[in-house]
């Protein structure tokens, strides 16, 4: 039984992973926009609010920044998920790029990394550890109460 409760607790705590998700919904379906042209995921300079540093891509693209950012798209709006910000906290802008090279922003948001996804990755193996040790107690502890009782 205690390998069992034992083996349980090693998949669950190895399988539960934290993740902070933001997301950011870019609405173009009333702008007459032609979905060819390129998206635009971007951080809002923090110098010059009318200019961002970040990505242009097709709408094919689903993943960006090595799976840390994904994007659906369903015909009347894209929308980006992150999961870390490789560009730290801030303001992120969403939109396309005209011919001229211009973002045309549809909407922007704040979005920050947080200290809750550092926090869960150690508490979680420290409660995975404890679990294990109240597991391994409580056998050792029934073990002994039944010898003490058969002599």
């Amino acid at each position: 039984m205690i390998l069992i409760t034992a083996f349980v607790l090693v998949i669950l705590t190895g399988h539960s992973t934290s993740e902070y998700l933001q997301t950011l919904e870019c609405p173009y379906e009333n702008r007459n926009i032609s979905t060819t042209r390129q998206r635009v995921w971007c951080k809002r300079d923090a110098h010059d609010e009318n200019c961002c540093t970040g990505l242009s891509f097709q709408s094919s693209v689903t993943v960006l920044e090595g799976g840390k950012v994904d994007v659906e798209d369903d015909g009347k709006r894209f929308k980006v998920s992150v999961r870390e910000l490789p560009q730290g906290d801030g303001v992120y802008w969403c939109g396309f790029m005209t011919e001229d090279k211009v973002i045309v922003k549809l909407a922007e948001d704040y979005f920050t990394e947080t200290p809750f996804n550092f926090i869960w990755s150690i508490l979680r193996w420290i409660l995975f550890l404890l679990l294990l040790l109240l597991t391994i107690s409580i056998h050792i502890y029934s073990n002994r109460k039944a010898v003490i009782k058969t002599t």
